[in-house]
């Protein structure tokens, strides 16, 4: 990772929360610029020109780049990128198999309570159905192959920063890779609608 993008990402985090609004398809076509941007200051001044929340767009920008980031480094461990850009479900494949990457925080209606304990397999799976059957809805939903990446802080400001902690990151994500040549996918049966779907899936926890 190149030490300008490094330093624009922490810029960005001294200006976003870890809270803002629902994602919805009206907010993210308006600042569909953060797929072009390549700085703060781009971001900033494109949602001011378009008259859209700058730290929506901000907060956008941070999470694209992370992803992209991670998507980098499991291409570096022996992924490969999916072609198509446009593919909504998948970002690369993993021994022939595709998946679609989510880099997430802790999910807020969780951390009170933490019913799911990660650290075990049952733990990660039960999270796992929690996160496709909580997904957003929408353009962003769908039930294909997904691989989480989930950050854990002390606090949600804490675990929005982990998203761009790439050291340990990236040693997650040997970790999963190494795991898969020893024990093949993870897969999960996700209900939705009463229709039963059977996916490869996993957790890589970031703490």
């Amino acid at each position: 990772m190149n030490e300008k993008l490094r330093s624009e990402l922490q810029k960005t985090l001294e200006h976003i929360g870890p809270n803002w609004k629902r994602q919805n398809d009206h907010s993210d076509r308006s600042t569909n610029f953060i797929y072009t941007a390549e700085s703060y200051d781009d971001v900033v001044s494109k949602a001011e020109a378009a008259g859209c929340d700058v730290k929506y767009a901000l907060h956008r920008w941070y999470n694209f780049k992370t992803s992209k980031e991670c998507e980098r480094i499991f291409a570096a461990c022996g992924a490969k990128r999916e072609v198509n850009p446009k593919n909504k479900t998948v970002d690369f494949y993993v021994n022939g198999e595709p998946f679609d990457l989510k880099l997430t925080v802790y999910p807020a209606k969780l951390s009170v309570r933490h019913p799911y304990n990660l650290t075990t397999r049952e733990g990660k799976n039960r999270m796992i159905r929690w996160l496709y059957e909580n997904q957003s809805q929408g353009g962003r939903k769908h039930l294909a192959n997904r691989l989480f990446i989930v950050c854990e802080g002390e606090d949600p400001y804490e675990s929005l920063k982990l998203k761009s902690d790439f050291a340990q990151i990236e040693q997650g994500i040997k970790e999963y890779m190494e795991g898969v040549k020893r024990h093949g996918f993870n897969h999960v049966d996700i209900t939705d609608d009463d229709i039963i779907y059977s996916v490869a899936s996993d957790i890589i926890h970031i703490k």
